[in-house]
């Protein structure tokens, strides 16, 4: 059972993080591209995000608690925190913030355009953002393959 659960939890953060990695450059390469193509990725990276990186991250979360239990490690450990901390994170920002920036980013498109000054601005937060949770994320794998604590 030890390698069905670890193997599940490492190809959902390799699939997750990976992707979610590959999308921040998209995101910027959109930029380059101008604010018609930021439109479109947004509305892309929203659907992945529902459909591919939020299921992800539950299948990895749930698999990552049965791994805990099945190897015996404790729910105090350091890297354990860690992860925990860096899915907390992902997934407030995955239901909180990126949504309602989107909205509100496809609001103002529609009715200033999307080079607007308002539009670029919540573009460029939420890219800022993004690479913050990216950051997190890679820590955690770092935390997940060295184990400190």
């Amino acid at each position: 059972m030890y390698e069905f659960l670890l193997t599940v939890h490492v190809l959902c953060a390799v699939i997750w993080v990976g992707g979610a990695v590959m999308m921040h450059i998209f995101g910027r390469l959109a930029t380059k591209e101008g604010p018609e193509r930021q439109l479109v990725f947004t509305g892309q990276a929203t659907r992945l995000g529902n459909m591919l990186f939020a299921p992800l991250s539950v299948i990895l979360l749930v698999a990552g608690v049965f791994l805990v239990d099945e190897v015996g490690y404790s729910y105090g450990d350091l890297w354990v925190t860690i992860g925990f901390l860096g899915f907390l994170t992902s997934f407030v920002l995955g239901v909180g913030y990126y949504p309602r920036a989107g909205r509100r980013y496809g609001e103002i498109a529609a009715g200033d355009g999307p080079g607007s000054p308002a539009a670029e601005s919540i573009y460029r937060r939420t890219a800022t953002v993004n690479m913050v949770e990216l950051g997190i994320l890679l820590l955690v794998i770092v935390a997940m393959t060295t184990k400190p604590g």
